[in-house]
């Protein structure tokens, strides 16, 4: 019983940051909102390498992961397609169409899914 509350709690955690670290360049003087670093796959890639090398954050990565690719469809939907709801290409100071915003913002939550499908296929036997 306490390991399963242990591994709720754990998935509840990397839920609740998943579904809002892409927006991590809002505190990040680095970065412009929506970014290429931090709305798309990238981060996605990220964790699973970090999953690989701490298998010990599994139940973290299984709650990070789908809320990530709620976070990104749901930017995928915006009122327009103007200004922050564009893709930044930093450091370059240019941001991609509004086509090309939503096919990223569709690829990563793409990438995220199918990710999370492989990561949990581990504990339920799915995609085999």
């Amino acid at each position: 019983m306490f390991s399963m509350t242990v591994n709720f709690v754990c998935f509840a955690i990397g839920a609740s940051i998943g579904i809002k670290f892409a927006d991590i360049d809002f505190s990040l003087s680095l970065f412009r909102h929506r970014s290429l670093w931090t709305h798309g796959p990238l981060i996605v890639w990220l964790v699973i390498y970090l999953l690989a090398l701490f298998p010990g954050g599994y139940w973290l990565a299984v709650g990070f992961l789908p809320a990530h690719a709620i976070h990104l469809f749901a930017d995928m939907f915006p009122r327009n397609w103007k200004g922050g709801a564009m893709i930044k290409l930093y450091p370059i100071k240019r941001e991609l169409a509004p086509v090309l915003s939503f096919a990223w913002l569709g690829f990563g939550t793409y990438i995220s899914m199918t990710q999370w499908f492989q990561v949990t296929g581990q504990l339920w036997g799915w995609l085999r």
